[in-house]
């Protein structure tokens, strides 16, 4: 991990990682009951895109927490932008 909870304007990239050589914005959402993914929408892929791009992250990912009775579920999704 680079950094996390990096304002750049107005928008905001959760965390910044190294993969390998390449830098990634990774957007993270987190609900209880249901998909998390509903929750990114066009808009915030727009926002994450930009701020990703004055990072000069190489690609946007999105990071899903689903909360329930059992415990957490994470879900890695890679180029979401």
């Amino acid at each position: 991990m680079v950094a996390r909870n990096i304002r750049v304007g107005r928008d905001e990239v959760d965390l910044l990682v190294r993969l390998g050589g390449t830098l990634v914005a990774v957007e993270v959402k987190t609900r209880i009951g249901g998909d998390p993914a509903e929750l990114f929408v066009a808009a915030k892929a727009a926002r994450l895109r930009r701020a990703a791009a004055r990072l000069g992250a190489a690609r946007c990912d999105l990071v899903t927490v689903r909360m329930d009775r059992r415990g957490a579920g994470i879900r890695w999704i890679p180029g979401v932008c």
